[in-house]
């Protein structure tokens, strides 16, 4: 079984007074109540995005965040648990005589993504807690680790904090009270958009073309999470009235889950257009469609009512004839559009479901000169589902928002964290790599925990929610690769697996996917630094250790006469290897057999250095270890020497492990062949490399 370490957040619903229950019931009717409330609790966690990890005689372990992450999966379990609370409080089988209580707690565990049984343990102290608020919440209550709710942003109200008193814990867990949902909070100040002028102008002149000369136009803005698409959106459509004030906006807002129909998303369009509520009723909506396209010259009325009302969950009868529903809604908007000009907007295109891409592909074709402008804000995960996306149209606009530069991040990071030092800014900037979403994250995590290096929940979501998507071997090739840092080379992640087949076509299909890049000749990097720090975070500390002895050991086959300049990169390796052993020795690798030139080391060469790392004895703490990111800075008192040279000194008992890396995180800048380089993309944090083209290791 492959397991993984991974943060996930755990939902634990159990029925309170069981006991007494089965005291009053035949067991047989406890039976048919039981398989009600496990149909009701399936049913509910399936539509939220998590899984059902077990059932337990009366209580139900769902897990969000495995074996696929989604960037909102502690407000799935929240959503989830509200959800599974009401449907069984109001079903008339179960009511009162069945009454939950549930506790959600989010933290690290390890998980089986495989198994015999398809089932996907988990082992974490994380599953306990969340047992635990279970058993200290009253009937119909929901109680939450503070974890789940720090990563919570709006949606949702919350009581105070309280103390549960927890069995095999030493002191009581803080818990809060999850007391519903909650109206979205008012929009905070907004910073001024930084680092898109260009875009916004792109999008400007498109909509000016498209709403006054009556050239209907669809626009992709495509980006990774947080790079900031709505964030444009929002810029442009607060300047659409100066651009053609009659302009109306609708939105089709995809969502990842919770829903129950396929054209979903189409039913806000649908009632801000027709002029209707959200939570009108069925035959109210049906009405306000009639009136609403009265006047049009449609034939077929009735059909055409029964067509879009269908579609939203609000028509009489189902509907089975696809051509005709696609036809009725370019119709539909074909109508709006003639009568104002008219923005589509497409959210979070990349969730849609492949019926909904067939009806906005049809729907994006018009018949006739109308002033009409389309947006679809998506992730480049479509691409992977739709290449042809957008092509063969002649009025069609992509664009592709880059990363922000070093000083627009630093920009917007003075403006979110007033006061900060210069230190911390450049901090963040180089963690962020140009992604604005990742930027304030990380400063809300310096703000809320002063001194952790610790990734924020919701920036490690949203990595390995594009993570997880990537196919068994892909995700493989990116775990292995984040064992050497920021970049590695295809021979030696076969050095970690030998049995890893077809490995340089999952690397370029990784490079098209936009998550490596070639940096040389036979080098690829990760695209952003935070893909390898998550990457390497769902490694078991077992496995790190392997791999790390793997990579060691390769590295000294291929070093030759250069092996001075690879001694500190091998020792590294050796060190990391010995961390996970923590109540033991160093596993020793295979001794290299030592000709004439090794009899002839010094003590104080680097090859010494290498050798006592491998013969370490018992590690007894944890070692601090190089930055994150893979890189080894040049005794410039950032990263490992500021870091390894701190290290409390044992006199003459020191551990030789530890010893031998602060001498060579002291002498680093003194090792032939590694020097420190800018990128190709000119950014001063750099890349570190595993080697160069010419089989060097390079640190940047």
């Amino acid at each position: 079984m492959a397991e993984e370490r991974r943060v996930v957040t755990i939902l634990f619903a159990d029925v309170a007074g069981s006991t007494a229950m089965g005291d009053a019931l035949d067991p047989e009717d406890v039976r048919a109540l039981l398989r009600r409330y496990y149909d009701v609790a399936r049913e509910t966690v399936t539509e939220h995005g998590g899984i059902l990890e077990k059932f337990i005689g009366d209580a139900v372990v769902a897990v969000f965040g495995f074996p696929h992450t989604h960037e909102d999966d502690p407000q799935r379990a929240l959503a989830a648990a509200l959800t599974l609370r009401d449907r069984v409080r109001a079903d008339p089988a179960l009511g009162d005589r069945l009454p939950i209580r549930l506790g959600i707690n989010t933290g690290e565990v390890v998980a089986a993504r495989e198994s015999a049984t398809g089932d996907f343990p988990l082992s974490g102290d994380a599953v306990n807690v969340a047992a635990r608020l279970q058993q200290g919440a009253e009937s119909w209550a929901i109680l939450c680790g503070e974890r789940t709710v720090a990563s919570v942003r709006a949606g949702f109200a919350f009581g105070p904090v309280i103390a549960v008193d927890a069995r095999g814990k030493s002191r009581p867990l803080r818990a809060v009270s999850l007391l519903g949902r909650a109206a979205p909070l008012p929009v905070a100040r907004r910073t001024p958009l930084i680092g898109r002028d260009a875009d916004l102008q792109q999008l400007e002149l498109v909509a000016g073309r498209a709403l006054h000369e009556q050239r209907p136009f669809l626009v992709s803005i495509i980006a990774p999470a947080g790079v900031g698409k709505s964030r444009l959106l929002e810029e442009f459509l607060e300047r659409l009235p100066a651009i053609e004030p009659r302009a109306t906006v609708a939105i089709a807002q995809c969502l990842p889950y919770g829903q129950r129909l396929t054209y979903w998303p189409l039913r806000g369009v649908l009632y801000r257009l027709i002029g209707v509520p959200e939570d009108a009723r069925s035959h109210t909506v049906r009405s306000a469609i009639r009136a609403w396209l009265e006047g049009s010259g449609l034939e077929a009325l009735d059909r055409e009512v029964e067509l879009l009302a269908a579609t939203v969950g609000a028509g009489e009868t189902e509907v089975s004839d696809r051509s005709a529903l696609l036809a009725a809604w370019r119709t539909f908007f074909e109508i709006a559009a003639r009568r104002a000009p008219l923005v589509l907007v497409f959210e979070d295109l990349h969730w849609s479901s492949d019926s909904l891409l067939d009806l906005f592909e049809f729907v994006m074709q018009p018949r006739g000169d109308l002033p009409l402008l389309m947006i679809a804000l998506t992730r480049p995960e479509l691409l992977d589902r739709r290449p042809t996306w957008g092509g063969g149209r002649r009025n069609y606009l992509s664009i592709s928002l880059e990363p922000l530069s070093d000083r627009d991040t630093a920009q917007l990071v003075e403006q979110l964290l007033e006061g900060c030092t210069p230190e911390l800014v450049d901090r963040i900037v180089r963690r962020a790599e140009g992604n604005p979403f990742f930027a304030g994250e990380l400063i809300r995590s310096v703000a809320e925990r002063a001194g952790s290096d610790q990734l924020p929940d919701t920036v490690q979501a949203t990595v390995l929610a594009r993570i997880d998507l990537l196919t068994a071997e892909e995700r493989r090739i990116i775990q292995l690769g984040s064992v050497f840092g920021r970049a590695f080379r295809a021979p030696g992640l076969l050095a970690l697996e030998p049995t890893l087949m077809g490995v340089d076509g999952v690397i370029e299909q990784l490079v098209d996917k936009d998550l490596l890049r070639a940096t040389g000749a036979d080098i690829f990097g990760f695209r952003h630094i935070l893909i390898r720090e998550v990457a390497y975070q769902t490694l078991t500390r077992a496995e790190r250790g392997r791999l790390h002895a793997a990579a060691a050991q390769w590295l000294e086959g291929i070093a030759g006469e250069r092996e001075d300049s690879l001694a500190e990169l091998i020792a590294y390796h050796y060190r990391e290897a010995a961390i996970p052993q923590q109540s033991g020795r160093l596993a020793q690798p295979r001794r290299r057999r030592r000709g004439r030139r090794g009899r002839q080391r010094g003590r104080g060469t680097p090859f010494a250095k290498r050798d006592r790392a491998r013969r370490a004895g018992p590690i007894t703490r944890p070692l601090p270890t190089p930055r994150r990111d893979g890189r080894v800075w040049r005794g410039d008192h950032r990263g490992v020497p500021n870091r390894l040279a701190t290290l409390p000194r044992a006199g003459s008992r020191a551990d030789p492990a530890a010893e031998d890396s602060r001498r060579a995180a002291q002498h680093l800048h003194e090792v032939p062949g590694l020097r420190r380089e800018p990128s190709p993309g000119g950014r001063d944090g750099g890349t570190a490399s595993g080697c160069s083209s010419g089989g060097r290791p390079r640190h940047r």
